[in-house]
């Protein structure tokens, strides 16, 4: 009798949270209360990624400037004659050639960026829908959780109805979760990260590709009319370009390589080191409190019967 009533406040424990739980989320869906208690995460997260777009575009404005110079320059080439040693011959020499480790450099470069521009707009998009795909997914888990605890007065723990809505309401809560708290945290944690390690890097490697952008400019191929005056600005840059790859080739392979740590940190591993703490948190924390692990949260010993012996 000492178990009874634990045991009866217990069974109707749950149920209680939950139905509680289910009324409060249905009256937040309604009214759209969500929206506004995450309106300042959500602000910050959309600056920060508008701010990392912008970015990117600028980054990528002096690059293209260099590979659409450097495609012009890879099939361009050179006649030299051969002066005194060879008297009568020639050389066809491609430029490109002369150039192709720089080419590379840059070529690298604009695809990092690129997949960078296509990383950070599916954020934004994810992140502007989130609210509206985590509510939805919240009120099936709770409906799921709270069938499960009304069973669980009548069928015991391991019976398969039970099994079922457990895991039913437990893959819906988590991914309710994900999209309500743990996508919007993982950028917010993200932006954190990179505020305090790679900023200072960012203004390095935008000086470094506005000069780069600077030198293979094209400017004085595209204002030339004639096709003969085109032929001579192309050589003259090309020659530019050569004196300027053998001088420069280490401070391109730098900015490269600035470009390529600080979009890998941004973009890879700031973002998956905040995801995997905040799913840890939350299958470590919130899930065992739920009862939703393995094991419930409290166990009641199962009564013994007393043998007696004459």
């Amino acid at each position: 009798m000492s178990l009874s009533c634990p045991k009866t406040l217990k069974s109707i424990q749950t149920p209680l949270i939950l139905t509680t739980l289910l009324l409060l989320v249905m009256a937040v869906f309604l009214t759209g209360t969500v929206g506004k208690l995450i309106a300042p995460l959500t602000k910050h997260n959309q600056t920060y990624l508008d701010t990392s777009i912008t970015d990117t575009v600028h980054l990528m404005i002096p690059v293209g400037v260099a590979k659409a110079a450097a495609d012009a320059i890879e099939g361009s080439t050179i006649n030299i004659e051969a002066g005194a040693v060879f008297a009568k011959a020639g050389m066809n020499i491609e430029a490109g050639d002369t150039m192709q480790p720089m080419l590379d450099y840059i070529n690298i470069a604009w695809r990092l960026l690129l997949i960078s521009l296509i990383y950070l707009v599916t954020a934004k998009s994810i992140l502007a829908g989130s609210g509206a795909i985590a509510l939805p997914l919240l009120v099936v888990a709770l409906c799921a959780l709270l069938a499960n605890s009304l069973i669980a007065l009548f069928l015991y723990r391991e019976h398969a109805i039970r099994q079922v809505l457990q895991r039913i309401g437990s893959l819906f809560l988590l991914c309710s979760l994900l999209f309500l708290l743990i996508i919007p945290l993982t950028v917010t944690g993200a932006a954190y990260l990179a505020r305090h390690t790679t900023d200072p890097l960012r203004e390095d490697v935008r000086t470094s590709f506005d000069k780069i952008g600077t030198v293979f400019s094209l400017d004085k191929f595209h204002e030339a009319e004639d096709l003969k005056d085109k032929a001579i600005a192309l050589k003259d840059k090309i020659v530019e370009l050569g004196k300027y790859a053998k001088d420069s080739i280490s401070d391109v392979a730098i900015a490269v390589c600035k470009l390529v740590a600080v979009k890998l940190l941004n973009g890879i591993v700031f973002p998956l080191a905040s995801f995997a703490f905040l799913v840890w948190l939350v299958r470590g924390c919130l899930i065992p409190v739920l009862g939703l692990g393995n094991r419930p949260t409290l166990s009641y010993p199962r009564e013994s019967k007393a043998v007696t012996s004459d």
